[in-house]
């Protein structure tokens, strides 16, 4: 028997017996495949970490089984994850050699389903995945709102609880407009042009990105807008020279989190004499993510991203707003942990 479908007889089996519903499902991963899978999954690992993140808010932690072995910039990791999953330290880990996810440790996991990163159909690890453990994957590329939002979905499908992850998306809106309710109406002249910065510093966010669509619902205009190239205004991630962004002339520049840079160094760096003369170096206007977990735009703190970026575009149209306070409420109603005291609620 297919190992895929061996495990899903087995899990439905269990299941069965428990009296709990199982079915096979086919969900639309982020690059457009058709996926089947069991209905709760039970034996799920995460590869990425903003997927996770989404999980957690919608599923049961105990089918999560393993997890990828990447503490990213462990040192800012807040540690929401084993406030709401017990078992988060305990967890299996898979290594990555470069590019490659080891698929000896992933077999050890025994999963019945795998979420990961690619950008597209012919990753290699989908294919090593699929076609040598038989496990099916589902691929997450978020390149928008809405796709934040599709993931909610997905996570609904895959841990079997539609009617909670109806309730995220209810939560994920209702944050949104703590800023869309101010930005929407904010005229197109009053709409600084804002340069994304990536940590390639010239590097920056097109206008068919997700980027773009946070900058857009904060007030601001993608200052990419107004490129002559049309190839590289609308790639995911362009790559500027400087003189194309002297050009350019943003308003803001926004720094995604460097750990190599502040905005301090862009502005009065010897490094950065070549930017004097743009408006947002000129007139004090550059800004950074201050922590990449807590306003990751790519998750379900898509909304606190928002109300970070706009808080900074338009300090007078926010000034009201308790952003401390904002932050604790949002995560008791999505995680049901205070924060920053990580506190269950």
């Amino acid at each position: 028997m297919h190992k895929r479908s061996a495990i899903t007889a087995f899990v439905c089996f269990v299941l069965a017996v428990s009296a709990v519903s199982c079915e096979e499902v086919t969900v639309r991963d982020d690059l457009g495949r058709d996926v089947t899978i069991s209905s709760p999954s039970e034996r799920i690992v995460f590869m990425m970490e903003n997927a996770l993140k989404t999980y957690y808010a919608v599923g049961d932690p105990k089918n999560i089984v393993a997890l990828k072995d990447d503490r990213w910039m462990r040192k800012l990791l807040d540690d929401i994850f084993p406030v709401i999953d017990p078992d988060f330290e305990k967890k299996l880990t898979i290594s990555v050699a470069g590019d490659r996810v080891d698929l000896e440790s992933l077999a050890r996991a025994n999963p019945d389903l795998v979420v990961l990163w690619a950008t597209t159909t012919e990753d290699v690890n989908i294919q090593a995945i699929e076609e040598t453990l038989g496990v099916p994957v589902f691929a997450i590329f978020v390149r928008s709102v809405e796709d934040v939002l599709h993931q909610v979905d997905t996570m609904g499908a895959i841990s079997g609880r539609t009617e909670r992850a109806a309730e995220v998306k209810r939560i994920i809106h209702d944050y949104m407009n703590i800023t869309t309710g101010v930005t929407s109406s904010i005229p197109e002249s009053e709409r600084p042009k804002v340069y994304w910065m990536w940590t390639d510093v010239l590097g920056t966010a097109g206008v068919k990105s997700g980027i773009n669509d946070i900058i857009e619902l904060a007030g601001g205009v993608n200052v990419m807008k107004f490129a002559e190239n049309d190839t590289a205004m609308a790639m995911e991630h362009p790559v500027l020279n400087l003189e194309t962004l002297i050009k350019l002339n943003p308003d803001v520049i926004y720094m995604w989190y460097n750990e190599n840079l502040d905005p301090e160094d862009i502005m009065t760096g010897e490094d950065f004499k070549g930017w004097k003369d743009i408006n947002a170096v000129k007139n004090g206007r550059v800004y950074e993510i201050r922590n990449p977990y807590l306003f990751d735009a790519f998750s379900p703190r898509m909304p606190l991203a928002l109300l970070h970026i706009a808080m900074d575009l338009h300090p007078d149209r926010f000034k009201d707003v308790d952003m401390n306070k904002t932050i604790d409420d949002f995560h008791v109603e999505m995680w049901g942990v205070h924060y920053p005291s990580m506190e269950r609620a």
